[in-house]
C-alpha cells in the first residue's frame, strides 16, 4: 500500500525529469530498459558521453571535452544542479529515494566547487577550504560505492577514481610549488596561494572539469536506474491503491505540498550521531519498556534547545521500525501549522501512510467527516486517530509525535488538544504521544496535573555544565574544517543552546569569509546572556549578507515581506511584489543561516521564531536592521493592490456565455484547476491578504486613497475571483479588520468617502455572502441589485453592469446603516450577551439557534448551535466565564455545552443531565451545578471529575435556581415546597466547599400560586448579594454570613423587576424601581443606603450598566433612547449614543461601553452592532410606526390585472395596495381595522377584504372605491377568510365560527351552509370554507371535528356530504376541477393531496404524499387534464395512480387561464426554483429570507413577490431567465 501523496511525488518527478530531457527513463519497454537509460543522459552533448569499454583518459575524449569546456560547463552545471536538487528534495520526503540524498547533496556541492574553480574566484583560501572538505566527502562516497557491488556501481567507481586522481595531481603540484612558503598552511592552501602560470592553471582546471563531468554522467545514470526501478514499484501500487488523500497534502503538480513538508517536519535536522544520548535513551526506554505505562512523554525547555531536532530524530527512528503512527510539527511558517484546525486530518493521513492496514478505515472516516458540515476537534481526534489506532493489530506501542505545541497560536486550541488526548488516550493503550513545547503556562497547567504524563522534569539546557558535550559533538562533526580552538570558542559561546550552535554552523558552511565570521563570534562575550548572544549573531549574519551597502533598502524590503507575510512566500513570489532590479534569490541565499531557502518557487521559511522576534523587536536590539511591522505591512499592501489591479477583470475565467442564466460554482467543472492554472502564487496571495495588510498598517491618507480607488474599480472582480477560490470568508475577515481599523483611527470623522466605501464593501459581503459563495457571477446580478443606489461604491457599478441586472420592480431602495448588521437567525432574537472584553457576542433566538460573533470582524465564530428540542420556544441559558475565554449554555433538553470563546470549539462533548442545570465558571475551572429535587450535584466538565452532592435537607423541597459567588465559595439555592397554597419562595445560602447551610430566607409571592423566578446577584468581591423577587421584594444580604442588611417590599403592577447590577469599580449597585420600571434606583453596596433615583425615560427600561470608571450609568429604554446618568447626583449626562435607536426590542451594551448590540421589531432576526467608540449615532426622529408595529409584514394576496395590484398587510391592521409595474403605492379606501384576509375575483374586477370585526368590503379594482359591503354577526376575531366563485358572482366568507355566501349580483345571502353561533363547542362547528364548484352548485369546507363537507348551495339539506379526513383543519385547502364538477382535490398539512369523486358519497380516488411540507396553491389546467400544486404537476386523466408531468415547459392550458395562472416557481434554500425546466433561477438575498417564508412570498405565473422588512413589495420577474433556460 502506498499513499496518494507519494504517488503524486512521482508524477512530479517524472514531469521535472522530462524538463531535463529525460523522458525516456519512464517509457516502460522492458526489453530495451538499458538502452533507454543510456538515452536518458541526452541532456549532456553526445561528444561528452564516454563510450563503454574505453578509457576515460583517451586523448580524443580529452580534446573533445576541452574544446567544449567553456560553453558546455555553464549549461551542464546549471541544469545538473537543478536536476539533482529536485531528486534530493524528493529523497528527503520519500523513503524510497532516501539512499540518494547524500549522493545528490555531494554532487551539488561538487558542481558549486568546480564552478568556483572555473570562474577563477580570487579568494583562493576559501576555495581551498571547499576543496578540502569536498575531497573528504568524496572519499567517504567511494567507500560506500565499493560496498555496493554491481555493474552500475563499478562504472561510477571508475569515473570517481579519475576525478579523485585529477584532484590529487592538483594537490601534488600545489605542494611542490609551495615549498618554502608558510609551513602552517595545508598543502591545498599553499597551492592556492602559489604563483602558478596562467596556462598551467588553465590546464589543471580543464582536466578537473572533464573528470567531474564524466563522474556526474555516471552518477546520474545510477540515479536514473534507481528512479526507474522505484517508478515500476509506484506504478504497481497505483493499480491497486484507490484511496484518496487530503488535497492539502499535495500541490497541483502532485508533489508534497509545502504545508505538508512543514507539518511533517521533513526539513527538520536530525540529531548528530553521538549527541543527545541521555535524552534519546530515556525516550527509547519509555517507548519500549512496558513498565512505563504513562502514555505522554513531555519534553519541555526553552526555545532553541533542540526539541524539534529530538522530535524529528525519534519520529525517524520509529518510522524505520514501523512504529510511527503520525506526526505534526507546529510552526509559525505556515498558517496550517499555527492552529489545530487541520491537525487531525494531517495526522490521520500520516497514520494511513505509516500503518497501511488502517488506511481504508481512516480514509473512510475522512470522507465521512468531510461530508458533514462541522465536526469538533474532540470528535475528529477520536474518529480519525484514536479509534483507528485502537484497532491496530500486533504487539508493542505505536507513537504520535507532536512538536512545538507552543507554536500553536491560540491557548484555547493548545489546551483543547491536550485535554482531548488525555481524555481519549486510555481507550487506545498501544498508542503513546511524544510532545515537545516550551514550558508555557497553559500547557504546563494541563500536563503537570495529569497522571498520563512522563518526562516533564527532564532538561535539555544545562547552563551549569560548561562543557556542553552534545553541542560540542555537534560542532565537531559539522565544522571539521576549522581549527579545534575555533570550535572550542563556538561551543563556549553557545552556552549549551543548540540554536546558537546550529546557526553558527550554517553561517560558516555558507560563507567565504570564515576568518571574519570567527572574529565576530569571538568578540561576543561569554558572560552575555544567551538572548544577547543570539542577537549579536543575528546582527553579524545581516551585516555579512549586506555586501553592498547601497543595497540595504533592497535587502530590508525582501526581509520585510518574508517577515510580515501571513504565509510563507517563495523568492519568485516576492520578486513579483518588488521592483525588477531587486534580486530576491541572492538575498535569500546570503541569509541562508536564518532562512530556509531552496528552489525559487518553494516558500521561504524563517528557521527559528527568535529571528522574527529579533528583527521586529526594537532599535537597541536590531541596531539598524529593525523592521517596523506597520510600515512593512503598508509596503506589502501597496504591492498586493498593484498586483490585483493588473490581474482582475470581468468574468475572470469566462465560464459561461449567458448574461442572465448564471450557474452555481459547483456547476463549473475543474474550477480549482482553472484558478491555479490562470493565476500566479503572488496573485493568489494578494487576493487573500491585501486587506489584512492594509488593516495592519498605520493607514495613511495615501494608502486609504489607493484602497478607495481599487475598490471603486476592481472590487466586484475581486469578489468574483474569491468566490471561485472558495475564499469569501477571507474577504469578510480582511474587510472587517480594515473597517474596524479605519473606524478607530477616524473616530467621529468616520464618514469620509473612503471610509464609507470600505464600510459598504464589507456590508456587501455580510449581506450577500451566501449567494456569492454559491454563485460567483451573482456578484454582478442579484447581489449588486440589492445595494444602495446612491452608494459611492456601487453607483458606478450598477450603471456599468446594467445589462446584467435582474428584472425587479420595487419602490423600496436599499439603505445600509453606518453600523454592522449581523444576519444568520431566522426567528426573533431573544438574547444578546457580550463577553467581558467585548470581543465576542452571543445571540440566541426563539427557535433555539445560538451564534457566537466576532465583534471586530462581524463574522461568526465556530458553527452555530441549533437546539433540536421539541417545542415552539427554546430557552438557552448562556453565560461567559469571568475572563471571557469560555462560554457555556444549557438547552431545553438539559444538554450542557462548554466552548472556547476564541473559536467556538467545544471544550468537552455535550453532556445531557437531568434536573435544572447551570453552567458555572471560575478562574480556572468550569463546572455544572445540577438541581435534582432537593439536592444539588456539582460536576467538573473539563476533567470529568467525580461529582459531589449537596442536600438541602428537605425531601419535598424543589430547587429551581442556583447562583454562585465570584469567589466560588458560596451558592444560593432558590425554590419551593411544591405546595401551590404556600405562596412562598425560599432561598438558602450555602458554603460550596463544605456544603454547610449558612442562612435561609422566605419571601412571599403575592398572588402567584407557583414558583416565580428570582434574580439573585453577587457583588464582584462576593461581600454582598441581592435577592430580587419580581413584583414585591428587594433584599440585600451579607455575602459570607447571609445577614440581612436591607429589605424593601413594594407592590408593582408590572409584576417585574430588572436584574440588579453591582458596579465592579465602586461601592454602588442599581436596580429598576419595583413600582415604576421607568426609573432606576442607585444604592450604596455596604449598607443599602439610597443614593439616587434616575428618572427620565418615558417607556420601560430594558438594559442598564455601569461605566468602567464607576461614576456613570447608561440605560436603554423602549422609548428609543440611550441615556447616561451621573450616579452621585442623578443628573443626566451626555449620551454615548445620540439620536434614537429605532424600535429596539433586545439589546446589550459591552462592559467598556464601546459597542451596542440591538434588534428591532421589524428586523428581529438581525443584530445591529454599533461602534460607540467610532461615534455611532441613531436616527434623527422617533419613528412611531416602529413603536407600534410588533411583527413583520405578511402578503395577503395578489392580482395581476390592468393595474397589476399586490396587497400587503401587517399585524398592526393596515392593508395596502401597490402597482407592481411601478412599485408605487396606490390610494384606496381600505378599512383601517385589522384586515384578516383579502381576495381577488377571477375576472379581475373586484377586491374583497374581511376585517376582524366581521365586516366585508368589496372594492372596484379599477377605481379602488368601495362598491359593496356586508356584515356578519360575530365577535372580534383574527381568524377566517374569504374567496370568490370561479365566475366571480359568489363570495364565500367564514369568520368567528360563522359561514356565509353572498351573490354579488343580487347582494343576497344564499342558503346551504349550517349556521352556528360564534365559539360554540359543537363538534361539527364550521371552521373553514375552501372552494366553490365551477357551476356554483357546491361548496366544500372542513370543520373542527376533522370532517370534510360538501354542501349544495341553496339546498335545504344542511348535512351535505361528509367524510373524515383527519385533524389539522386549519391547514387544509381544496379545489374543484373546472371540467369535471364532481372531482375535488384536498391538500392537508401541505404534505398530502387526496382526490375525491363526488357522488352519493365522497369517494377517495387516490392519495399523493409530497416529499416535504410545502405550502402552495392547488390548481387545475383549464381543460381539467392536469392538476398542479406548487411546482408539482400530475396527469389526472390518463391513469390512477397519477402520472407526474415532466418537461422543459409547463403543460398546455396552464398559461392561458388569465388571473388563475398557476406559477411553477418555488422557493428553496435561498433560491427561486423553476419546475419546467427543473433548475435554479435566481438567489434571494439573505435579508429577505425569514423563517416562515410563505408569509412573505407569493408567485404568479413567472413572477415572484417578496416583502422587505419595511413592508414594501419586491417583484422579481423570472420570465427572461426562464426563456433562456428553455432554449438550452
Amino acid at each position: 500500500m502506498i499513499n496518494r501523496a507519494k504517488k503524486k511525488h512521482w508524477v512530479w518527478i517524472r514531469r521535472q525529469l522530462a524538463d531535463f530531457s529525460m523522458k525516456a527513463i519512464f517509457k516502460r519497454n522492458r526489453n530495451k530498459k538499458q538502452k533507454k537509460i543510456s538515452e536518458s543522459s541526452s541532456y549532456v552533448p553526445s561528444e561528452l558521453q564516454p563510450v563503454p569499454g574505453t578509457s576515460t583518459n583517451d586523448d580524443t575524449t580529452q580534446q573533445t571535452l576541452r574544446a567544449q569546456s567553456s560553453k558546455t560547463y555553464k549549461d551542464v552545471s546549471e541544469l545538473s544542479e537543478q536536476f539533482l536538487g529536485i531528486v534530493k528534495e524528493i529523497s528527503e520526503a520519500n523513503d524510497l529515494l532516501s539512499p540518494l540524498k547524500s549522493a545528490c547533496a555531494l554532487m551539488i556541492r561538487g558542481i558549486q566547487t568546480i564552478r568556483n574553480v572555473h570562474q577563477n574566484r580570487s579568494n583562493w583560501m576559501d576555495l581551498c577550504d571547499e576543496l578540502e572538505g569536498h575531497l573528504q566527502q568524496l572519499e567517504i562516497h567511494r567507500s560506500e560505492l565499493q560496498e555496493r557491488p554491481g555493474d552500475e556501481s563499478n562504472s561510477c567507481l571508475k569515473a570517481l577514481g579519475y576525478y579523485l586522481s585529477t584532484t590529487a595531481d592538483l594537490i601534488e603540484i600545489a605542494a611542490k610549488a609551495s615549498e618554502g612558503d608558510n609551513k602552517a598552511l595545508s598543502s591545498i592552501k599553499r597551492a592556492g596561494m602559489a604563483q602558478m602560470e596562467k596556462g598551467e592553471l588553465d590546464r589543471h582546471r580543464e582536466r578537473m572539469e572533464t573528470a567531474w563531468q564524466l563522474y556526474s554522467i555516471e552518477m546520474k545514470r545510477l540515479i536514473a536506474l534507481k528512479v526507474n526501478d522505484v517508478g515500476d514499484q509506484v506504478e504497481a501500487y497505483e493499480k491497486a491503491d484507490t484511496t484518496t488523500m487530503s488535497a492539502r497534502n499535495t500541490d497541483d503538480d502532485g508533489t508534497v505540498g509545502p504545508e505538508s513538508k512543514i507539518a511533517y517536519g521533513y526539513r527538520v535536522d536530525l540529531c548528530e550521531e553521538g549527541t543527545r544520548i541521555e535524552i534519546l535513551d530515556a525516550m527509547r526506554n519509555w517507548a519500549t519498556n512496558s513498565e512505563f505505562t504513562r502514555q505522554i512523554f513531555w519534553l519541555n525547555d526553552a526555545a532553541g534547545t533542540g526539541k524539534s531536532t529530538i522530535a524529528a530524530t525519534m519520529a525517524n527512528e520509529w518510522s524505520i521500525d514501523k512504529r510511527l503512527a503520525g506526526r505534526f510539527f507546529f510552526s509559525p511558517n505556515s498558517r496550517v501549522t499555527q492552529t489545530t484546525k487541520e491537525f487531525c486530518l494531517f495526522v490521520a493521513n500520516d497514520i494511513a501512510r505509516h500503518q497501511p492496514s488502517l488506511a481504508h478505515t481512516i480514509y473512510g472516516e475522512i470522507k465521512s467527516i468531510s461530508s458533514e458540515q462541522h465536526v469538533w476537534f474532540d470528535v475528529k481526534l477520536q474518529r480519525l486517530i484514536i479509534d483507528p489506532v485502537g484497532k491496530l493489530e500486533g504487539d508493542g506501542y505505536v507513537f504520535i509525535v507532536v512538536d512545538a505545541l507552543d507554536n500553536c497560536v491560540l491557548s484555547e486550541e493548545r489546551v483543547g488538544l491536550l485535554n482531548s488526548f488525555i481524555r481519549h488516550l486510555p481507550s487506545a493503550p498501544r498508542l503513546k504521544l511524544l510532545l515537545t513545547s516550551r514550558p508555557v503556562q497553559d500547557i504546563a497547567d494541563v500536563l503537570i496535573s495529569s497522571p498520563l504524563v512522563h518526562g516533564s522534569d527532564l532538561q535539555l539546557l544545562n547552563i551549569r555544565n560548561s562543557h556542553h558535550p552534545d553541542v560540542a559533538l555537534y560542532v565537531e562533526k559539522r565544522l571539521r574544517s576549522i581549527s579545534s580552538d575555533d570550535r572550542a570558542m563556538i561551543i563556549a559561546r553557545s552556552g549549551g543552546l543548540f540554536l546558537y550552535a546550529a546557526t553558527v554552523c550554517r553561517m560558516l558552511e555558507r560563507t567565504r569569509h570564515r576568518t571574519d565570521i570567527l572574529k565576530i563570534i569571538s568578540d561576543i562575550g561569554v558572560n552575555d546572556k544567551l538572548e544577547r548572544r543570539m542577537d549579536m549573531l543575528y546582527l553579524s549574519i545581516l551585516k555579512q549578507a549586506l555586501i553592498d551597502r547601497d543595497a540595504g533598502d533592497m535587502m530590508m524590503s525582501v526581509l520585510s515581506m518574508i517577515i510580515v507575510a501571513y504565509q510563507p512566500l517563495s523568492s519568485n513570489t516576492i520578486g513579483r511584489f518588488l521592483p525588477g532590479n531587486i534580486y530576491v534569490e541572492d538575498f535569500v541565499q546570503d541569509l541562508g543561516s536564518v532562512l530556509k531557502d531552496g528552489h525559487p518557487d518553494r516558500p521561504i521559511k524563517v528557521l527559528h521564531p527568535t529571528f522574527r522576534e529579533f528583527i521586529l523587536s526594537n532599535e537597541d536590539r536590531a541596531n539598524g536592521f529593525l523592521l517596523h511591522s506597520a510600515q512593512s505591512a503598508a509596503e506589502m499592501a501597496y504591492a498586493c493592490i498593484s498586483t490585483l489591479e493588473h490581474m482582475l477583470e470581468d468574468d475572470l475565467f469566462h465560464p459561461v456565455k449567458s448574461s442572465r442564466l448564471l450557474p452555481r460554482n459547483e456547476d463549473i467543472k475543474d474550477v480549482d484547476r482553472l484558478v491555479h492554472k490562470s493565476t500566479t502564487a503572488a496573485e493568489q496571495y494578494a487576493s487573500v491578504f491585501w486587506a489584512h495588510h492594509v488593516a495592519a498598517s498605520e493607514i495613511s491618507q495615501d494608502l486609504l486613497s489607493r484602497v478607495t480607488t481599487f475598490l471603486s474599480r476592481k472590487y466586484l472582480n475581486w469578489v468574483e475571483f474569491m468566490s471561485w477560490r472558495g475564499s469569501i470568508g477571507w474577504c469578510i475577515e480582511g474587510l472587517s479588520r480594515l473597517r474596524r481599523t479605519i473606524t478607530n483611527l477616524m473616530g467621529s470623522s468616520n464618514n469620509t468617502q473612503g471610509s464609507v466605501i470600505v464600510r459598504h464593501a464589507h456590508q456587501f459581503l455580510v449581506q450577500h455572502q451566501s449567494m456569492i459563495i454559491d454563485s460567483a457571477l451573482q456578484t454582478y446580478c442579484m447581489a449588486l441589485f440589492f445595494t444602495p443606489p446612491e452608494s459611492p461604491l456601487f453607483a458606478e457599478y450598477r450603471e456599468r453592469y446594467r445589462d446584467r441586472q435582474p428584472d425587479i420592480i420595487t419602490s423600496s431602495s436599499v439603505e445600509w446603516e453606518d453600523h454592522v448588521v449581523l444576519g444568520g437567525h431566522s426567528e426573533a432574537i431573544d438574547q444578546l450577551i457580550f463577553s467581558p472584553d467585548g470581543s465576542r457576542l452571543i445571540s440566541t433566538d426563539l427557535n433555539g439557534r445560538l451564534q457566537l460573533w466576532d465583534t471586530v470582524t462581524g463574522g461568526t465564530v465556530g458553527k452555530p448551535f441549533d437546539d433540536t428540542s421539541h417545542g415552539s420556544y427554546h430557552d438557552l441559558r448562556c453565560t461567559f466565564s469571568r475572563i471571557g475565554d469560555r462560554f457555556g449554555f444549557i438547552t431545553q433538553r438539559k444538554e450542557v455545552h462548554i466552548r472556547y470563546s476564541i473559536n467556538g470549539e467545544p471544550i468537552i462533548p455535550s453532556t445531557q443531565l437531568r434536573g435544572i442545570c447551570y453552567p458555572i465558571f471560575s478562574s480556572t475551572v468550569s463546572f455544572i451545578l445540577v438541581a435534582k429535587g432537593s439536592s444539588i450535584l456539582r460536576r467538573d466538565v473539563i476533567y470529568g471529575r467525580e461529582a459531589q452532592l449537596l442536600g438541602t435537607g428537605a425531601d419535598n423541597f424543589s430547587v429551581h435556581q442556583i447562583f454562585i459567588s465570584p469567589n466560588d465559595k458560596m451558592i444560593v439555592c432558590a425554590g419551593d415546597f411544591g405546595d401551590k397554597h404556600d405562596e412562598v419562595n425560599h432561598a438558602t445560602l450555602w458554603e460550596l466547599d463544605t456544603f454547610r447551610p449558612v442562612a435561609s430566607y422566605s419571601i412571599s409571592r403575592l398572588s402567584s400560586s407557583y414558583y416565580v423566578d428570582m434574580n439573585i446577584v453577587f457583588s464582584p468581591d462576593s461581600s454582598r448579594f441581592v435577592i430580587c423577587q419580581p413584583g414585591c421584594t428587594f433584599l440585600l444580604c451579607e455575602g459570607q454570613t447571609g445577614k440581612q442588611i436591607s429589605l424593601s417590599q413594594e407592590f408593582s403592577s408590572f409584576g417585574r423587576i430588572g436584574t440588579a447590577i453591582f458596579c465592579p469599580y465602586s461601592q454602588y449597585f442599581a436596580y429598576t424601581d419595583l413600582s415604576n420600571s421607568l426609573s432606576i434606583i442607585i444604592r450604596e453596596q455596604k449598607s443599602g443606603r439610597w443614593i439616587a433615583t434616575l428618572k427620565g425615560h418615558t417607556q420601560s427600561i430594558i438594559h442598564y450598566s455601569f461605566s468602567s470608571d464607576g461614576r456613570r450609568l447608561a440605560s436603554i429604554s423602549y422609548d428609543q433612547t440611550v441615556r447616561v446618568w451621573d450616579i452621585e447626583t442623578g443628573a443626566a449626562s451626555e449620551t454615548i449614543f445620540p439620536g434614537f435607536t429605532g424600535d429596539i426590542r433586545v439589546c446589550g451594551l459591552s462592559f467598556d461601553w464601546d459597542q451596542l448590540a440591538s434588534t428591532s421589531a421589524a428586523n428581529g432576526h438581525q443584530v445591529h452592532l454599533y461602534s460607540l467608540k467610532g461615534g455611532a449615532v441613531g436616527r434623527s426622529d422617533v419613528e412611531l410606526d416602529d413603536i407600534t408595529i410588533t411583527s413583520d409584514h405578511v402578503i395577503l394576496g395578489t392580482a395581476f390585472v390592468d393595474a397589476r395590484i399586490a396587497v400587503r398587510s401587517g399585524l398592526n391592521g393596515g392593508a395596502q395596495l401597490w402597482d407592481t409595474a411601478t412599485g408605487v403605492q396606490l390610494e384606496c379606501v381600505f378599512p383601517r381595522e385589522y384586515v384578516v384576509d383579502v381576495a381577488f375575483s377571477p375576472n379581475g374586477k373586484l377586491i374583497a377584504a374581511l376585517t376582524e370585526t366581521s365586516d366585508i368590503w368589496v372594492l372596484n379594482a379599477a377605481t379602488l372605491k368601495v362598491s359593496q359591503s356586508f356584515e356578519m354577526t360575530g365577535v372580534r376575531h383574527r381568524g377566517g377568510g374569504l374567496f370568490f366563485s370561479p365566475d366571480s358572482d359568489l363570495l364565500a366568507v367564514y369568520h368567528a365560527g360563522a359561514a356565509r355566501i353572498w351573490n354579488l349580483r343580487t347582494q343576497n345571502r344564499l342558503a346551504g351552509i349550517p349556521r352556528s353561533s360564534p365559539y360554540t363547542n359543537i363538534e361539527n362547528e364550521l371552521i373553514k370554507l375552501c372552494t366553490i364548484s365551477p357551476d356554483n352548485a357546491r361548496i366544500a369546507g372542513v370543520d373542527k371535528g376533522d370532517k370534510l363537507h360538501v354542501w349544495e348551495i341553496g339546498s335545504e339539506n344542511k348535512a351535505g356530504l361528509q367524510t373524515t379526513i383527519g385533524r389539522y383543519y386549519s391547514q387544509i385547502s381544496a379545489k374543484f376541477s373546472p371540467m369535471e364538477q364532481y372531482l375535488l382535490a384536498v391538500v392537508k398539512l401541505s404534505s398530502e393531496i387526496t382526490l375525491w369523486r363526488i357522488g352519493e358519497e365522497l369517494q377517495l380516488l387516490t392519495k399523493i404524499t409530497l416529499p416535504d411540507s410545502i405550502p402552495g396553491r392547488i390548481s387545475f389546467s383549464s381543460d381539467g387534464t392536469y392538476m398542479a400544486y406548487e411546482s408539482f404537476c400530475w396527469d389526472i386523466v390518463t391513469a390512477i395512480p397519477l402520472l407526474a408531468y415532466s418537461g422543459q415547459s409547463p403543460p398546455p392550458f396552464f398559461n392561458s387561464t388569465g388571473l388563475q395562472a398557476h406559477s411553477f416557481l418555488r422557493y428553496e434554500d435561498g433560491w427561486i426554483y423553476s419546475a419546467f425546466p427543473p433548475r435554479r433561477l435566481l438567489p434571494i438575498p439573505a435579508e429577505l429570507q425569514k423563517s416562515n417564508f410563505t408569509n412573505y412570498w407569493h408567485t404568479f405565473h413567472e413572477q415572484a413577490i417578496l416583502i422587505d422588512s419595511r413592508g414594501k413589495p419586491i417583484v422579481i420577474d423570472c420570465s427572461s431567465v426562464l426563456a433562456e433556460a428553455r432554449q438550452k
